[in-house]
This record gives C-alpha cells, sequence and structure tokens, in this order.
C-alpha cells in the first residue's frame, strides 16, 4: 500500500487526458481526422481529469491538514499550480489575438476588455466577450470552463474530507445523487437559456467524478480490489459499451454514462499503479499536461483565424501546443511549484 501512495503514473495520465482533449478540439476545429483519434475518444480526458483531481486534491488536503495553518497551506498551494499557468495563458492568448490583426477590424469597448481580463484571471473562465466571437471558433479559450469548475471543487474540499469521513453508505447516496444530476444534466439539459448553460458549468453535474476520486483517495484499501482485475478484460468491456453507448446514445465524451465512467476509472488506476515507476522514467518529473490543456485553444484559434483549417495546420497545432506547453512549465510553472517548500511549513 505504500508503493500505491508514493508511486504511480498520475503525470503521464493526466498528459493523455490533455492529449485527448487537444487532438478532439484539433482534429475539429481543423477539419481533420486520424483513425487513431477514435481510439483516443474511448478515454474522454475530462472526466478523467475529474477523477484524477478528486483523488490527488483530496490528498493534497489531508496533507495539508497536519500543517499549522491547514487551510491557508492548502489553498495557497492551489493557487500556485493554478493561477500563474493561467495568467501565462491569458497574456499569450491576448498576445495572439493582437499579433493576428483581428482587433484593428473590431469595435473594442474598454469596459467589456476590462470585465474579460478580471474574470479570466480570476474565477469566471467560462466567460467569452462578443469581441471575440469572430476570431477562430467564437470562443478564445473555450476549454477553460474546466478551470471555474475545478476552483469550485476547491472550495468545496473540505466538505468533501468531512463527508469521506461518514459512513460509506451516506458517502455512496450523497454520490448516486450527484450521478443523477449528471446523467439529468446530460439527457436533459438542451443549454438554451443562462440559467441552464451556468448550470452546465457549475460543479454540480460533474461533482460525482470528482468525488469518486476523493473516495478511492481516502479508502485506498479499494485500489487493491481494483488492481485485481483483468485490465485486458476492462478495455474490452469499456470497449462494448462506448459502442453500445453510442448505438444507443446513451453519452460519452464529457457526458460519459456511469457504467463508461466506472469502467474508466477501473482502467486508469490500473494504468496509475501496473508499472508505477513509467511516469517518471518518461517524464522525469515534468509535468507539462496543465499546459498542454490551457494553450492548446488559442494556438487552434490563431491558426484557424489566420490560415482556416487542414492537414498542415492540424499537425502546426499539436507541435505549438507542445512546445509552448513547455516554456509553461520551465519558465512559469516548475519556478512557482517550487515556492511550494518554503510555503507556511509546519511546525
Amino acid at each position: 500500500m505504500k508503493d500505491i501512495i508514493n508511486k504511480n503514473n498520475f503525470d503521464l495520465l493526466r498528459l493523455f487526458a490533455a492529449s485527448q482533449v487537444v487532438l478532439s478540439h484539433a482534429g475539429s476545429h481543423l477539419e481533420h481526422s486520424y483513425s487513431v483519434l477514435s481510439f483516443f475518444s474511448l478515454f474522454p480526458g475530462v472526466p478523467i481529469f475529474f477523477f484524477l483531481s478528486g483523488y490527488l486534491i483530496y490528498g493534497s488536503y489531508e496533507s495539508s491538514s497536519q500543517n499549522k495553518n491547514p487551510i491557508p497551506n492548502f489553498y495557497f498551494k492551489r493557487v500556485l499550480r493554478l493561477y500563474p499557468g493561467l495568467w501565462g495563458c491569458l497574456l499569450f492568448s491576448t498576445f495572439l489575438v493582437w499579433s493576428s490583426g483581428y482587433l484593428e477590424n473590431t469595435v473594442l469597448n474598454a469596459k467589456e476588455i476590462l470585465i474579460w481580463l478580471t474574470v479570466q484571471s480570476t474565477f469566471f473562465q467560462f466567460y467569452n466577450p462578443d469581441f471575440l466571437r469572430g476570431f477562430g471558433v467564437g470562443a478564445l479559450n473555450g476549454a477553460l470552463w474546466t478551470i471555474s469548475v475545478e476552483l469550485q471543487f476547491y472550495l468545496l474540499v473540505p466538505l468533501v474530507f468531512k463527508l469521506m469521513q461518514q459512513k460509506k453508505v451516506f458517502i455512496f447516496l450523497i454520490i448516486v445523487m450527484f450521478v443523477i444530476f449528471n446523467m439529468s444534466n446530460t439527457y436533459l439539459n438542451e443549454k438554451d437559456n443562462i440559467i441552464l448553460k451556468l448550470i452546465n458549468v457549475s460543479f454540480l453535474p460533474w461533482f460525482y467524478m470528482f468525488l469518486v476520486g476523493a473516495f478511492f483517495a481516502k479508502f485506498k484499501e479499494y485500489i487493491s480490489s481494483v488492481l485485481s482485475m483483468n485490465i485486458f478484460v476492462l478495455f474490452a468491456t469499456l470497449a462494448s459499451v462506448y459502442f453500445l453507448s453510442d448505438y444507443l446514445s446513451l453519452g460519452w465524451g464529457n457526458g460519459i454514462n456511469p457504467i463508461g465512467y466506472a469502467l474508466t476509472v477501473a482502467i486508469i488506476i490500473n494504468l496509475a499503479y501496473v508499472n508505477p515507476n513509467l511516469s517518471d522514467r518518461i517524464l522525469g518529473r515534468n509535468d507539462i499536461s496543465y499546459g498542454v490543456y490551457i494553450y492548446h485553444m488559442p494556438i487552434i484559434n490563431y491558426i484557424l483565424y489566420i490560415y482556416g483549417p487542414g492537414e498542415i495546420q492540424f499537425l502546426f497545432a499539436i507541435l505549438g501546443t507542445v512546445l509552448v506547453a513547455l516554456l509553461s512549465w520551465f519558465v512559469i510553472e516548475r519556478p512557482s511549484l517550487r515556492l511550494k517548500t518554503n510555503a507556511l511549513r509546519k511546525n
């Protein structure tokens, strides 16, 4: 069990999840696809992110609880992980829009610009102003709606921590309640008014995914049970459920149905621990997944606005995303994370 706590492939799995989102968006918006993309669609990146977030953030909060100042310690670490890269992305995105020449033919409103910059750098990253509707796909960085959801998860972590101290039956009922909310959002929410759109970017439809991750972080004995499952059987079952879900319109992608999500979680856990040193050997503890995720849509939008869709554009979008993510990691994110070691030390 000690190896389960200390060694895993989560960095590699986060990069895989981010890559799935990038390939999906690049293939869709740049109107190009490869047969390999069909394989990646089996493992929707956002639900994987939410599970990994629940697992890792719960563990981070549990660790911070041993600190002299547990709440400030936890949230300071979250700020260091999230915001430096996010602010760097905002500057980069603004530069891309300016350098494209798009603003020369756009009527700008100082108030609207100020509101956009404020919400993008704080809490409501899903907001996209009217003056950017003509750039690329019409949303400069629409993928950032998940950042708003993650921030809501962070605010709820103290409550999640208390929930995980309750009886497992009660925890299970709470998770089921949010599963129902998720399914209602997937099948019934047409997002045709502002209230329904806000519900979709709230924590409510996605919270059960986070809670499942927190559950495994709290009750690690269940990880051993999952690891006893045959991963090839899990893959085969997931593929069958995927095709059945597609045939019956039962939901996949961000709206993956609960059965598909449970199988995905089981596979992710197996991949995390089947060879727990693999991630460090490949990545050397360099985690560019966040950068890959937050930078890809501004790059896709820039390429789409300047050059339009196409095969070369698709490849340049992928290459550009990786290069900028690497730059962000070494110049912005990793130096910021080093501040954790000196921040709010426990006595």
